[in-house]
């Protein structure tokens, strides 16, 4: 698992996605980069020149086709990214990356195993807008509730993805309303 991210000019850095096995890293143009990356886990990556990326590109349909789906891919998880941190409360962020990370992790181990999560709660936090004591205070709410199972550091399961979808799908706006009803649920903090 790596991480990308852009340094802002007030030296903070803001984590503007995850990839895993099999993504692409860099789908940059231009003579410069738009963001770095950092290896989270141990990683094996396999650099390709752009002209011969180019050229394998250009004579193969089917490696266009994969090409034009992670583009779309990460177009959907940008946007999602922004609907998270304009949109969605705090609980509601936390759900729906851990919903993200389940479903990009369907495919590639069973229904109901332990996922890793690699990254530190500073990771996270930085990818959500958040801090990092407001994402373990949601950890350790979800756990309290029953919708997710933690294993040592890295280690976790989703137990009811149908709550973390509801807590999701709530907007910053429908929390305020519930968090007058009930003041310990968390609100989002920057």
């Amino acid at each position: 698992m790596i991480r990308l991210y852009i340094t802002l000019s007030n030296g903070r850095r803001q984590i503007i996605g995850f990839k895993s096995a099999g993504d692409f890293v860099a789908l940059d143009y231009g003579s410069t980069h738009r963001y770095s990356a950092q290896a989270i886990s141990a990683t094996e990556l396999r650099s390709v020149p752009t002209a011969a990326f180019y050229a394998a590109a250009g004579k193969d349909p089917q490696f266009m086709l994969k090409l034009y789906k992670e583009v779309c891919k990460d177009l959907s998880h940008a946007q999602d990214l922004v609907v998270t941190i304009a949109k969605r409360d705090a609980e509601g962020s936390m759900a729906g990356f851990l919903l993200s990370i389940d479903a990009r992790a369907a495919g590639r181990s069973a229904k109901g195993e332990f996922l890793s999560l690699p990254m530190l709660r500073g990771d996270v936090a930085d990818y959500l807008g958040l801090t990092g004591e407001t994402v373990s205070r949601i950890f350790t709410n979800f756990k309290k509730r029953g919708f997710i199972e933690v294993r040592g550091r890295h280690g976790i399961r989703l137990l009811n993805r149908r709550a973390l979808g509801a807590i999701s799908d709530r907007t910053a706006g429908d929390s305020e309303i519930q968090a007058s009803e009930s003041p310990r649920r968390p609100r989002r903090q920057n």
